[in-house]
């Protein structure tokens, strides 16, 4: 199976010992035999800006697939990136201004997708950390995950209208550019957009440069505490051009196709045959188990 993969392991060990000089990444994806290669929403400028020279100086031996915004990432190390839906006009800003710097990268380097993470429904913030917790003792019945995500549906209206200004704005940025926004669906059932909120933004968009992008360790998460069949998120997700396609067992995601319990049969049968597939790395894999995971899927 050809596959992608994204700068995510390179990303987890920037700021410490592990670090790789981007030599060593672009030599471990094609080790890897990648497709190609996605610059992630983690990397550092330190990193970044050196990452691209060496790309460009490989030509078209590891095509850049795509960008997730914002890359590259000028938060604070260990801070949260500001969000795309944030009630906060300060922040959506600021998050507005990543995601156009981000556009602009990709068509000056060719990216056919650019990849963005609308935020979540701040309002049911804390109530993630109860859900998590419950789900961690096995103690998250459906009676607690119906009336949580009863309270995040009603206090969900202001972040995705957020997120539809943003879109909006964003595509219009993606089309100059020559590039095909793409929405992730989020791991946390307090993230924008649901599958039906998917719809809904698609339909007000519609005719926009804007499709989704499966994250399916993400949509296994929302799956096994309750809160999104995955039957749902792959039936608004269907038509997704690029699919980040790994396995997941309970909270660990991205781990290699047949390491976890997710059904990737039932997912590959739900995605175009013309979609892009990439692998997105959890953080705790080794650099061996990265080149396995594309080499031996």
């Amino acid at each position: 199976m050809n596959r992608a993969l994204t700068t995510a392991f390179a990303s987890a060990r920037q700021d410490g010992d592990e670090a790789l000089s981007p030599a060593q990444i672009v030599d471990l994806c094609l080790r890897a035999e990648a497709s190609g290669v996605i610059l992630d929403g983690g990397l550092r400028p330190a990193l970044y800006e050196p990452l691209v020279r060496e790309l460009q100086m490989r030509g078209d031996e590891l095509p850049l697939v795509a960008i997730e915004v914002p890359c590259p990432n000028t938060s604070r190390p260990g801070g949260r990136a500001p969000e795309l839906a944030a009630p906060d006009r300060d922040e959506a800003s600021a998050a507005l201004e990543a995601a156009i710097t981000t556009i602009r990268h990709a068509g000056e380097l060719r990216a056919p997708f650019v990849v963005v993470r609308l935020g979540e429904v701040r309002a049911s913030t804390a109530d993630w950390a109860h859900a998590r917790d419950k789900f961690l003792r096995g103690a998250l019945d459906e009676s607690l995950t119906q009336r949580m995500s009863r309270a995040r549906n009603s206090a969900a209206e202001r972040a995705i209208d957020g997120a539809r200004r943003a879109l909006d704005r964003l595509a219009r940025e993606a089309e100059r550019a020559g590039a095909l926004l793409l929405v992730r669906n989020g791991r946390r059932y307090v993230d924008v957009p649901t599958p039906r909120e998917l719809d809904r933004l698609r339909a007000d968009l519609r005719g926009a440069p804007v499709m989704p992008l499966l994250d399916v360790p993400a949509a296994h998460l929302n799956a096994v505490m309750g809160f999104a069949p995955m039957a749902l998120t792959l039936a608004a997700y269907a038509d997704a051009p690029l699919c980040y396609y790994g396995d997941a067992c309970g909270p660990i995601g991205a781990l290699a196709p047949g390491h976890g319990i997710v059904d990737l049969a039932a997912v590959q049968a739900s995605v175009s045959k013309e979609a892009r597939l990439a692998f997105s790395p959890w953080g705790g894999l080794s650099l061996d188990e990265v080149v396995e995971a594309l080499q031996t899927s």
